[in-house]
């Protein structure tokens, strides 16, 4: 009876709980994740025995994005690394950004992102024991599980080699009372909090020996730009940017818009060939099964690309600029010109999302590609509906060296309005798997097609100024059709000289 009771009140008890913690599933956290890019061709898991990553496929905005996860369950250790598409040139400017979410409260160990030319390239991962994970090492560190004294360049030579990482540690390994340190878990000693560090993991000097005496002896890692005290595993997603600045050698980062530090990478930790350095995720767990998630929104660009885009008024033969006039009825012409600069790859699968604005009749599309190919695009069935606010196209051609431009072409007529109408400005993006690029559309008005047939214009008295004094003129310019007048789209043009 007793044993009955015992459980009921447990029971009860989670029930009460569960009143007040909401419950978060699998598939809620995968449902928060921010926008983020289509990682397919780009990333691997690491190529060693029981790594736990793997990558999600999420849908956002009818968009297949992916979410990694690094880890979900206890002793567990994850390596996502680059194929050689999605290589760091770290001879260019480049930058990356990406989202990470520790969970709550049951936190993992964190995670690093690693620079590395390890000759085991995708293999590449801290050696930890057969039976356990040594978590404060986050994959990339050296493991220490010596309890007698021994150097450094050993501890260094269990990390990733060749490397550089900037890890996000949400578990203090402070080592333990009184100096009664477990094996593995006494990098932390100094950082209080969760943190931001950078380091080579596989220098002697990043790691110092400490104990002896009363103490087994142990290592203690040396955090360099350090920012501590971070709410890391709060269940919300962070966004975390990474600049590198190629000509100072200097890379900076920031998390969710905070403080930007900087710290100097050493390229020659690399070895010769710093243009093609893999680059990724590591990541430990040891009893918090938590999960470790990580979304890109942006990735090195191996490849420099350039979008530009030209709207011209063929009834008038002119250029369509920011805040012009058309008049309804009107033929435009929009056309985008995508521009292949420099890059060791081809820019492939490109997908391009592009506005049609409601206030211009599309009647046909197509493509002209640099080596004289051309395709047909296939416009919505209706364009003025809001359901259909957007073209979105596949190219069915490559650009590179070889095929450099890609001429997109869409014809229009503006619509026949019964009063002036405001044509908003819009963004039209082009992805590919080796990245991503944007430009704008201008905003402009359409009139009405009536027929101005006086303009009036009156000025109020001059007044003598002294050659070289500016002049201001007050007047009024008054229509005689009734239509809405804005001062933005009149030009008063003196044809002699003052």
């Amino acid at each position: 009876m007793k044993e009955v009771r015992f459980w009921g009140l447990l029971l009860g008890l989670f029930v009460c709980l569960g009143a007040v913690i909401p419950l978060v599933s699998k598939a809620d956290v995968l449902d928060t994740a921010p926008a983020g890019l289509n990682l397919e061709g780009l990333f691997e898991p690491g190529k060693f025995d029981r790594d736990s990553t793997t990558m999600q496929t999420v849908l956002k905005n009818g968009h297949s994005q992916h979410v990694i996860e690094l880890t979900n369950d206890d002793n567990q250790v994850g390596a996502m690394w680059s194929t050689p598409v999605n290589r760091f040139n770290m001879r260019v400017d480049n930058q990356v950004s990406m989202w990470v979410n520790f969970g709550d409260k049951a936190v993992s160990e964190g995670l690093a992102v690693v620079l590395q030319n390890d000759p085991h390239k995708m293999s590449a991962i801290s050696r930890y024991g057969k039976k356990s994970i040594i978590g404060e090492n986050l994959g990339v560190y050296g493991t220490d599980t010596y309890t007698r004294r021994t150097a450094p360049a050993t501890i260094a030579k269990t990390a990733i080699q060749k490397s550089w990482a900037l890890e996000l540690d949400t578990k203090v390994n402070d080592g333990g009372f009184w100096g009664l340190y477990p094996r593995g878990n006494s990098f932390d000693e100094k950082p209080k909090k969760m943190h931001m560090a950078a380091s080579y993991p596989a220098s002697p000097d990043t790691y110092t020996q400490r104990g002896g005496l009363t103490s087994s002896y142990r290592f203690e890692q040396n955090h360099g730009s350090i920012a501590d005290k971070l709410p890391l595993a709060d269940g919300n997603w962070h966004h975390l940017v990474l600049k590198w600045v190629a000509s100072k050698q200097i890379m900076s980062y920031t998390l969710d818009q905070g403080p930007t530090r900087m710290t100097t990478i050493d390229t020659t930790v690399f070895g010769k060939d710093i243009r093609n350095v893999t680059w990724g995720l590591t990541s430990t767990a040891t009893t918090a099964n938590a999960r470790t998630l990580v979304v890109f929104d942006r990735l090195p660009q191996p490849i420099e690309i350039e979008s530009d885009l030209n709207v011209t008024n063929l009834t008038q033969e002119r250029t369509v600029h920011e805040g012009d006039w058309v008049h309804g009825g009107d033929e435009l012409e929009y056309e985008y010109v995508l521009s292949y600069l420099n890059g060791d790859n081809e820019w492939q699968q490109v997908k391009a999302s592009l506005p049609l604005p409601e206030q211009v009749h599309f009647s046909h599309a197509k493509i002209r590609y640099a080596d004289g190919t051309e395709e047909e695009i296939n416009l919505p069935a209706d364009d003025n509906e809001s359901s259909v606010a957007r073209l979105q196209h596949d190219l069915q051609r490559t650009l590179s060296m070889k095929n450099p431009h890609a001429y997109i072409t869409l014809i229009g007529e503006a619509a026949k309005v019964d009063r002036d109408t405001f044509v908003d400005d819009d963004m039209s993006y082009f992805e590919g798997h080796e990245m991503k690029t944007a430009t704008a559309t201008p905003h402009f008005t359409i009139t009405t097609n009536k027929t101005v047939k006086t303009v009036n214009l009156t000025i109020e008295p001059l007044t003598q100024v002294k050659k070289g004094e500016p002049v201001i003129i007050k007047g009024q310019i008054k229509l005689n059709d009734g239509l809405d007048f804005d001062n933005d789209g009149m030009r008063i043009e003196y044809p002699g000289q003052w």
